[in-house]
This record gives C-alpha cells, sequence and structure tokens, in this order.
C-alpha cells in the first residue's frame, strides 16, 4: 500500500533481494493512499514526522506518529488510510517470496534468531493484519540511532530493524524470574486503590512493561484480564462493605471506583445475581 503510495517519490534503495526501502518525505497537498498490498508483501513505516492514520472496517483507528513503527501485512480489514502530511520517515517493503534467503541471513548476523514467518503471520492476523510497535524502550533506542545515522545508512538499518521486530514481537515470552514479583506488587496495588480510575497505562508503567506486554503476563499470572480481575476483586470489596458497613449504596459504589450507581448496580447484579440492596438485606437477615 504504502510502497504504490510513494511511487517514484523519496530514496529507493535495494538493501537485499526480495526487500527494499525508501527514505521519503511527503510536503503538502493531498496523498492518495491506495488499499492494495499484495500477498505475502509485509510493510513497515519508520515515522519521523507526521502521522499516518488506518481506520479498521469496525471504525476503529490505528496511528502510528514520530518514534512509531507501522507494520502492515494484510489490508482486507481497513476501510481508509490518511497520511498528516508533513510525512517524514523511512518504508520498508518485503516481498517475503523473494526474500527468504535473505531474511535468514540477516537472522544469522542479529546471533542467529529464528524467525518464524508463520507465526508472524498469526501475530499479525490476530491484529487485522495492521499494528504499530511504539512507544517503548526497543523503538525509542531505533530511532535515537536512526536520527544519527548518515542518509546513506538508513535503508539498510531500517531494513535489519524490521526483521528485529518481527522477531521480538512474535518470539514466545516467558515472565522473567523478577517480574512475578512486580506482578504481584501491582495487584497489591490494584486492591489498595480500587476507588481510583485505573487504567492499563497506569499499571503497566509500575510494572515496567509495555501494555501489551503487562496484559499478557497478568493473564498468565492471575489467568483472567486485567480488567476482569480487576472487576472480581472491586465486587468481592463491595460485598464485604455492604456486610459490614453503614455506608450508602453510592458510597459503596464510589469506595471500589464505580461514579456512576447504576453501572455499579449492573455489575454487581451480574456478578452475585442481585441488587446491592437486596444483598445487604440478605446478609442482615443471615
Amino acid at each position: 500500500m504504502w510502497e504504490e503510495a510513494l511511487g517514484s517519490c523519496g530514496q529507493w534503495e535495494q538493501v537485499m533481494p526480495g526487500a527494499r526501502a525508501c527514505l521519503f518525505s511527503l510536503g503538502e497537498g493531498p496523498v492518495t493512499l491506495p488499499l492494495r498490498l499484495e500477498p505475502l508483501h509485509f510493510e513497515a513505516l519508520f515515522c519521523l514526522a507526521g502521522a499516518a492514520t488506518l481506520t479498521r472496517r469496525d471504525g476503529s483507528a490505528l496511528t502510528a506518529g514520530p518514534g512509531q513503527v507501522l507494520l502492515l501485512t494484510d489490508v482486507s480489514s481497513i476501510a481508509g488510510a490518511a497520511a498528516e502530511v508533513p510525512l517524514v520517515g523511512v518504508l520498508v517493503a518485503v516481498d517475503a517470496r523473494n526474500a527468504r534467503e535473505s531474511l535468514r541471513a540477516v537472522c544469522h548476523l542479529l546471533g542467529g534468531l529464528t524467525l518464524d514467518t508463520t507465526r508472524v503471520r498469526q501475530w499479525m492476523a490476530c491484529r487485522g493484519g495492521c499494528a504499530v510497535e511504539g512507544p517503548t524502550p526497543w523503538s525509542r533506542a531505533v530511532f535515537t540511532q536512526l536520527e544519527r545515522l548518515p542518509q546513506k545508512e538508513r535503508a539498510r538499518w531500517c531494513v535489519w530493524k524490521s526483521v528485529e521486530l518481527l522477531y521480538l514481537l512474535c518470539a514466545p515470552q516467558e515472565p522473567a524470574p523478577s517480574q512475578e514479583g512486580t506482578l504481584e506488587e501491582v495487584a497489591r496495588y490494584m486492591e489498595e486503590h480500587l476507588e481510583e480510575p485505573l487504567s492499563i497505562p497506569q499499571l503497566s508503567r509500575r510494572a515496567f512493561l509495555s501494555p501489551t506486554a503487562f496484559k499478557a503476563a497478568f493473564r498468565q499470572r492471575y489467568g483472567l484480564a486485567v480488567h476482569a480481575w480487576l472487576r472480581q476483586r472491586r465486587m468481592e470489596r463491595a460485598a464485604q462493605l455492604l456486610q459490614g458497613s453503614s455506608l450508602t449504596v453510592l458510597e459503596v459504589a464510589q469506595a471500589v471506583g464505580y461514579s456512576s450507581g447504576s453501572q455499579f448496580a449492573a455489575a454487581f447484579r451480574e456478578r452475585y445475581g442481585t441488587s446491592p440492596g437486596k444483598f445487604r438485606k440478605m446478609s442482615k437477615g443471615a
């Protein structure tokens, strides 16, 4: 898609068989982005300035801005694409059919990595064929180095880093030994701050993980998604307060992070099969 849109724009370089890169700068004026991508083609857009936005058919949007990488393997779920100009960056375009040997060579030079292309396709398919990487420690390091490199080295650098990124995103990951303790600390923090509007970005920072890695590690450790675990703990605390305190139902709702009494009542009924008020009456009558 981006490869076709850039066409003769920018500075194209054939980095290796099946993979080329373009250093580009799109200025003022309309940018036509065709929603086409050949099968077994892969694109990685390293954004230095401006932004690129993809709108999915379900109405959700994905935007890559400065310091982020937009990955694309399939456009079937995409309804529209737009560029915020001036858009400056490096585009890596890979034809997987012609790049197999080249990719193996790069993986070898990167320390003997094994890039499982089947796993890559599955990882991208789970995300509708498009994903954004960054800001993360990896992306910050890559863009810091990219801006220091001379122009003639940037294309090759981005091709190598694209391969490395796919490996990092798709390699099987197990929590590090110290990660379990960190997750337990975050879980304790959540239980001690149930009244607050806790968010994934906030919690992932406490765990020193990206939001995606935090959610995956938390589910692996506790067997529930973060918000499901948090909702369960909030309902358990609410039940305790309804049984053992004189707080009103609304005050109980606020004590476990709900500003709306109706939302709290719906969540409580889903968990216990009855309203908070009836639960309190039954508890006192027991």
